[in-house]
């Protein structure tokens, strides 16, 4: 497992013992819709603790393709009882529903998969606006948010374009592979490209007050 170390995750580790003193949140870790029926993924795991300015998330996954560039995005909605079935968010919610939900994606904090097939990724994400993100909304309150966490491959490294395909959301990604709901500021992370990218796993993290 190769595993590459951004400034999102050293700050994250700034957060201190304050944050971790928080309870951690553990989810199943499944295929994402797109590929097909959802499957759980065996071995792998995500957990995240919500703190009093923020979030920090882990992923810890296998199954990915050795040699392709991966990377993680971090999906807020906001407003969750909004969502078509209330507190249980689906894509068309935050991608087509955003004005309701007040969701929120952003991410990109990549590896490229070793030879074993496992990639580790964490994310760090403070309330309020997100500068990159894809819509307006941020992260409002993080006890009150559903969050999802989403792994993205971008297909084999480009000569050249390694560093934007490990941090952008399209870099590399030839463009009938770009999902047709995605907005034009998704579009717009990273420059076209002759790979198949794909979304290819998924965790979900309830509210706080839905969490069963």
């Amino acid at each position: 497992m190769t595993k590459l170390i951004t400034l999102t995750t050293l700050a994250s580790l700034t957060l201190g013992t304050a944050a971790f003193a928080d309870p951690a949140e553990t989810s199943k870790v499944i295929t994402h819709p797109s590929q097909g029926d959802k499957t759980v993924v065996e071995g792998a795991t995500a957990r995240l603790v919500r703190h009093d300015t923020g979030i920090f998330a882990s992923f810890e996954t296998k199954g990915l393709t050795p040699g392709h560039a991966h990377t993680i995005w971090f999906v807020v909605i906001n407003e969750p009882a909004k969502c078509e079935t209330p507190n249980a968010c689906t894509s068309k919610d935050v991608l087509k529903r955003s004005d309701i939900v007040k969701s929120d994606v952003t991410g990109g904090a990549g590896v490229v998969v070793g030879e074993d097939g496992t990639a580790s990724f964490t994310w760090h994400q403070s309330e309020g606006d997100i500068a990159d993100g894809w819509f307006v909304d941020g992260l409002v309150e993080a006890d009150h948010a559903e969050i999802h966490l989403v792994i993205n491959d971008h297909g084999p490294l480009l000569e050249g374009r390694e560093a934007a395909m490990l941090s952008t959301y399209r870099e590399g990604c030839a463009e009938d592979t770009i999902p047709g709901p995605m907005p034009a500021t998704a579009r717009a992370s990273g420059s076209e490209g002759p790979n198949t990218c794909r979304l290819l796993q998924v965790a979900i993290f309830p509210a706080p007050a839905q969490a069963s």
